[in-house]
């Protein structure tokens, strides 16, 4: 049985009280979330909405059993994933959750990530922070044949930065050009 806030004990137990308290009204929250359609708050959230960080989180907590409602929004989970900062990590996190759970409903990611990719690519080109959350995506998604068409890209840069960046993080050793198919 828990104990109340006035209770005695430690500040650690005191915490994790809390803390209980607070995972279980969580739960109960996302309980009653899911008893409606989330997918376009959760839609309004991830393109810049003060509630970004909560739709993150909730993609992480549930995605793993909802994989089809982290499908339908990885455009927008791609667009943040281009931040090296902690919303970039998260959707990254979310992308790669994805990618690697075998559910049926990935077929295609890749390609959807290439199409989302070559308009970055031709957009924002010169951004080498960009490029370099992107290049992290590609290699959580273990999507190689992206990495490929990234690095060839980078390497025909007119931007230093990017070549750099292309040079160091992606060696040919390590990201070969994929074979030309046989004939």
């Amino acid at each position: 049985m828990g104990r109340s806030d006035t209770d005695s004990g430690t500040d650690e137990e005191r915490a994790w009280d809390a803390y209980v308290r607070a995972s279980d009204g969580l739960s109960a929250a996302r309980r009653k979330l899911f008893e409606t359609d989330p997918l376009p708050l959760v839609r309004r959230e991830l393109a810049g909405g003060p509630g970004l960080f909560a739709a993150l989180n909730l993609l992480m907590d549930v995605g793993w059993n909802r994989p089809e409602l982290v499908r339908v929004l990885v455009p927008e989970l791609y667009a943040s994933s281009l931040s090296l900062g902690r919303a970039g990590v998260f959707a990254r996190l979310v992308l790669r959750r994805l990618a690697r759970s075998g559910d049926p409903c990935t077929e295609g990611l890749h390609e959807e990530i290439g199409r989302l990719m070559e308009r970055t690519l031709r957009d924002e080109g010169d951004d080498s922070l960009a490029l370099r959350a992107l290049g992290m995506l590609l290699e959580d998604i273990r999507a190689t044949e992206l990495i490929a068409r990234f690095r060839q890209f980078g390497l025909a840069s007119a931007d230093a930065d990017v070549r750099e960046l292309i040079i160091e993080d992606y060696p040919e050793d390590e990201f070969p050009a994929p074979r030309a198919p046989d004939v």
